[in-house]
Protein backbone atom coordinates (compact mmCIF):
# COMPACT_ATOMS: atom_id res chain seq x y z
CA UNK A 1 0.00 0.00 0.00
CA UNK A 2 2.76 2.19 0.49
CA UNK A 3 4.20 2.04 -2.71
CA UNK A 4 0.87 2.53 -4.49
CA UNK A 5 0.82 5.81 -2.46
CA UNK A 6 4.13 6.70 -3.36
CA UNK A 7 3.30 6.38 -7.34
CA UNK A 8 0.27 8.34 -6.84
CA UNK A 9 2.60 11.26 -5.82
CA UNK A 10 4.18 10.80 -8.85
CA UNK A 11 1.48 10.45 -11.53
CA UNK A 12 4.16 11.41 -14.01
CA UNK A 13 6.12 8.55 -14.02
CA UNK A 14 6.07 4.92 -15.84
CA UNK A 15 5.53 2.52 -12.10
CA UNK A 16 4.85 -0.83 -12.27
CA UNK A 17 3.28 -2.17 -8.76
CA UNK A 18 4.60 -5.55 -8.24
CA UNK A 19 3.65 -7.56 -5.14
CA UNK A 20 6.17 -9.95 -4.36
CA UNK A 21 3.99 -11.86 -1.90
CA UNK A 22 7.04 -12.74 -0.52
CA UNK A 23 9.31 -11.02 1.83
CA UNK A 24 13.06 -10.88 2.55
CA UNK A 25 15.81 -12.71 0.71
CA UNK A 26 12.75 -14.61 -2.04
CA UNK A 27 11.51 -10.64 -2.61
CA UNK A 28 15.10 -9.37 -2.87
CA UNK A 29 15.73 -12.40 -5.23
CA UNK A 30 12.64 -10.68 -7.53
CA UNK A 31 13.82 -7.11 -7.61
CA UNK A 32 17.62 -8.30 -8.68
CA UNK A 33 16.05 -10.18 -11.45
CA UNK A 34 13.53 -7.49 -12.44
CA UNK A 35 17.03 -5.42 -11.91
CA UNK A 36 19.02 -6.94 -14.39
CA UNK A 37 16.79 -7.87 -17.07
CA UNK A 38 15.74 -4.47 -17.39
CA UNK A 39 19.11 -3.70 -18.07
CA UNK A 40 19.17 -5.95 -20.45
CA UNK A 41 16.44 -4.41 -22.30
CA UNK A 42 13.77 -6.92 -21.87
CA UNK A 43 10.21 -5.26 -22.64
CA UNK A 44 8.43 -4.83 -19.18
CA UNK A 45 5.52 -7.71 -20.25
CA UNK A 46 8.69 -9.97 -20.04
CA UNK A 47 10.01 -8.60 -17.19
CA UNK A 48 6.90 -9.14 -15.39
CA UNK A 49 6.85 -13.02 -16.45
CA UNK A 50 10.41 -13.88 -15.15
CA UNK A 51 9.51 -12.27 -11.47
CA UNK A 52 6.00 -14.41 -11.51
CA UNK A 53 7.88 -17.49 -12.53
CA UNK A 54 10.54 -16.38 -9.34
CA UNK A 55 7.33 -15.54 -7.21
CA UNK A 56 5.78 -18.88 -7.65
CA UNK A 57 8.92 -21.02 -7.75
CA UNK A 58 10.48 -19.69 -4.29
CA UNK A 59 9.27 -20.21 -0.68
CA UNK A 60 10.64 -18.78 2.56
CA UNK A 61 9.86 -20.61 5.81
CA UNK A 62 10.94 -19.59 9.26
CA UNK A 63 11.07 -20.17 13.06
CA UNK A 64 12.14 -18.61 15.92
CA UNK A 65 12.85 -19.72 19.55
CA UNK A 66 11.16 -16.82 21.61
CA UNK A 67 7.62 -16.62 21.53
CA UNK A 68 7.23 -13.53 23.58
CA UNK A 69 7.67 -10.94 20.47
CA UNK A 70 4.86 -12.89 18.89
CA UNK A 71 2.46 -12.30 21.43
CA UNK A 72 3.03 -8.63 22.83
CA UNK A 73 3.01 -8.16 18.94
CA UNK A 74 -0.62 -9.75 18.57
CA UNK A 75 0.38 -12.33 16.29
CA UNK A 76 -1.02 -15.03 18.67
CA UNK A 77 -2.79 -15.14 21.71
CA UNK A 78 -1.16 -14.99 25.15
CA UNK A 79 -2.81 -18.00 26.42
CA UNK A 80 -1.93 -20.04 22.96
CA UNK A 81 1.91 -18.27 23.44
CA UNK A 82 1.93 -19.38 27.03
CA UNK A 83 0.96 -22.74 26.50
CA UNK A 84 3.50 -23.07 23.40
CA UNK A 85 6.29 -21.91 25.68
CA UNK A 86 5.65 -24.20 28.92
CA UNK A 87 5.22 -27.44 26.14
CA UNK A 88 8.35 -26.18 24.24
CA UNK A 89 6.24 -26.01 20.67
CA UNK A 90 8.20 -23.80 18.45
CA UNK A 91 6.11 -23.18 14.77
CA UNK A 92 7.28 -23.04 11.20
CA UNK A 93 5.96 -19.98 9.56
CA UNK A 94 6.02 -19.64 5.75
CA UNK A 95 3.99 -17.45 3.38
CA UNK A 96 0.91 -18.19 1.31
CA UNK A 97 1.15 -17.63 -2.43
CA UNK A 98 -2.40 -16.08 -3.07
CA UNK A 99 -1.88 -13.09 -0.54
CA UNK A 100 1.38 -13.26 0.68
CA UNK A 101 0.38 -13.48 4.07
CA UNK A 102 1.76 -15.84 6.89
CA UNK A 103 0.64 -19.10 8.15
CA UNK A 104 1.55 -21.89 10.21
CA UNK A 105 3.21 -24.70 8.24
CA UNK A 106 4.13 -26.94 11.47
CA UNK A 107 5.21 -26.67 14.36
CA UNK A 108 7.83 -28.97 16.35
CA UNK A 109 8.77 -29.70 20.00
CA UNK A 110 12.30 -27.75 20.89
CA UNK A 111 14.28 -25.59 18.64
CA UNK A 112 16.06 -28.07 16.81
CA UNK A 113 13.25 -30.18 15.61
CA UNK A 114 11.81 -27.11 14.04
CA UNK A 115 14.91 -26.33 11.96
CA UNK A 116 14.53 -30.60 11.25
CA UNK A 117 11.01 -29.72 9.75
CA UNK A 118 11.98 -26.83 8.21
CA UNK A 119 14.28 -29.55 6.07
CA UNK A 120 11.62 -32.01 6.16
CA UNK A 121 9.23 -29.85 4.39
CA UNK A 122 11.83 -28.30 1.75
CA UNK A 123 12.25 -32.16 0.83
CA UNK A 124 8.59 -32.73 0.64
CA UNK A 125 8.70 -29.86 -2.34
CA UNK A 126 12.12 -31.04 -3.49
CA UNK A 127 13.29 -34.10 -3.96
CA UNK A 128 16.58 -35.12 -2.54
CA UNK A 129 19.84 -34.15 -4.80
CA UNK A 130 17.89 -30.87 -6.30
CA UNK A 131 19.13 -28.03 -7.61
CA UNK A 132 18.61 -25.55 -5.45
CA UNK A 133 19.01 -21.77 -5.04
CA UNK A 134 19.05 -21.79 -0.97
CA UNK A 135 19.73 -18.50 1.59
CA UNK A 136 19.53 -18.71 5.26
CA UNK A 137 18.58 -15.68 7.34
CA UNK A 138 18.48 -14.46 10.89
CA UNK A 139 17.10 -12.06 12.70
CA UNK A 140 19.91 -11.51 15.39
CA UNK A 141 20.81 -15.66 15.71
CA UNK A 142 24.07 -16.31 13.69
CA UNK A 143 24.66 -19.49 15.57
CA UNK A 144 21.52 -20.94 14.64
CA UNK A 145 21.41 -19.90 11.13
CA UNK A 146 24.60 -22.02 10.82
CA UNK A 147 22.79 -25.22 11.87
CA UNK A 148 20.06 -24.80 9.44
CA UNK A 149 22.43 -24.52 6.90
CA UNK A 150 24.60 -27.66 8.22
CA UNK A 151 21.00 -29.50 8.05
CA UNK A 152 20.03 -28.56 4.74
CA UNK A 153 23.54 -28.89 2.84
CA UNK A 154 23.70 -32.63 2.50
CA UNK A 155 20.20 -33.07 1.14
CA UNK A 156 20.00 -30.92 -1.75
CA UNK A 157 22.60 -29.41 -4.32
CA UNK A 158 22.28 -25.83 -3.23
CA UNK A 159 23.77 -22.78 -4.85
CA UNK A 160 24.11 -21.08 -1.39
CA UNK A 161 24.01 -16.94 -0.90
CA UNK A 162 25.03 -15.86 1.46
CA UNK A 163 24.01 -16.54 4.93
CA UNK A 164 22.92 -13.12 6.68
CA UNK A 165 20.39 -10.90 8.45
CA UNK A 166 16.77 -10.80 7.47
CA UNK A 167 14.75 -8.11 6.97
CA UNK A 168 14.89 -5.10 9.56
CA UNK A 169 10.85 -5.07 9.56
CA UNK A 170 10.80 -9.37 9.92
CA UNK A 171 13.43 -9.06 12.59
CA UNK A 172 11.34 -6.61 14.74
CA UNK A 173 7.85 -8.46 14.61
CA UNK A 174 9.33 -11.55 15.62
CA UNK A 175 12.60 -11.08 17.98
CA UNK A 176 16.07 -11.91 17.76
CA UNK A 177 15.85 -15.61 17.43
CA UNK A 178 14.67 -15.95 14.32
CA UNK A 179 16.04 -18.41 11.60
CA UNK A 180 14.69 -18.58 7.85
CA UNK A 181 15.20 -19.95 4.68
CA UNK A 182 14.43 -19.22 1.00
CA UNK A 183 14.47 -21.54 -1.72
CA UNK A 184 13.83 -22.52 -4.56
CA UNK A 185 14.97 -24.79 -7.99
CA UNK A 186 18.36 -23.27 -9.79
CA UNK A 187 16.81 -23.31 -12.82
CA UNK A 188 14.28 -20.25 -12.60
CA UNK A 189 17.27 -18.16 -12.63
CA UNK A 190 18.86 -19.59 -15.63
CA UNK A 191 16.76 -17.19 -17.54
Amino acid sequence: NSALAAAQLVPEANITHVDTKTLSAAAGWQVVAAARAIKAGWPIKKVLELVAEISAASESIYTLKDLKYLIHGGRISHMKGLIASLLNIKPVIGVEKVNGTYVQRGQARAFNGALSKMVGLMKKQHAEGSKLRVQVLYSYNPESAAMLHTKIDPFFDCTWLPVGPMSLVLGAHTGPSMVGVAFAPLSVFDA
